[in-house]
């Protein structure tokens, strides 16, 4: 387009980009050129200034809105999602446990100092015992060895419940169970097998 004075005018596009500073430098001085000479480009450049200062006015007078958690955080983003897999991972670990057929399942047994046939279990990965003919309120404690009179476990009974818990597997054969007063007095013996298969 051809201006008053002989000088094309220049587009909309490259005085936007003058006002705002971001014309590329070659194209600065055909447009200040043209500036110098064009009352109308100087009107729509000063109009353009005007209202990039009004923006930039704006914009820093209104308040910024706060962040939301997901975008305060997202450099924790990846720890929170890798801390949930490794929870899952552990809870998926802790139901197949739980509910394998390859874990051995938990033993209970009920014994009394009488003589006679010795009750049975299975290997297991803790056998829970109940003696139930142990006298009560006196503090005492139990010994629980296998048949060639090797110690597997040395503790105070439960005084409540008169029970103790072997956390370990105990392998086929017999075992004892030796139940002593606080003197170390030898009060009952008790014995069970631990059976491949029952």
């Amino acid at each position: 387009m051809i201006g008053v004075v002989g000088i094309s005018h220049r587009t909309d596009e490259h005085l936007e980009l003058y006002a705002l500073g971001r014309l590329s430098q070659p194209l600065v001085a055909e447009v200040e050129e043209h500036l110098l000479v064009c009352g109308p480009c100087q009107e729509r450049v000063d109009d353009l200034e005007a209202y990039a200062f009004a923006m930039r006015e704006a914009i820093t007078r209104e308040p910024v809105p706060p962040a939301r958690w997901y975008q305060q955080s997202w450099l924790k983003m990846p720890v929170l999602l890798w801390a949930g897999g490794m929870a899952s991972i552990v809870f998926a670990i802790g139901i197949y446990v739980q509910f394998s057929p390859h874990v051995s399942p938990l033993a209970s047994l009920q014994l009394t100092a009488l003589r006679g046939a010795m009750p049975s279990v299975v290997p297991s990965r803790e056998t829970d015992i109940t003696l139930l003919d142990a006298p009560s309120g006196i503090t005492l404690r139990a010994e629980v060895v296998d048949a060639t009179g090797g110690t597997l476990w040395i503790g105070a009974l439960e005084s409540r419940t008169h029970t103790i818990a072997i956390t370990r597997r105990l392998t086929p054969g017999s075992y004892f169970v030796r139940l002593y007063s606080d003197g170390g007095k030898l009060l009952h013996e008790y014995g069970f097998q631990v059976k491949a298969s029952l």
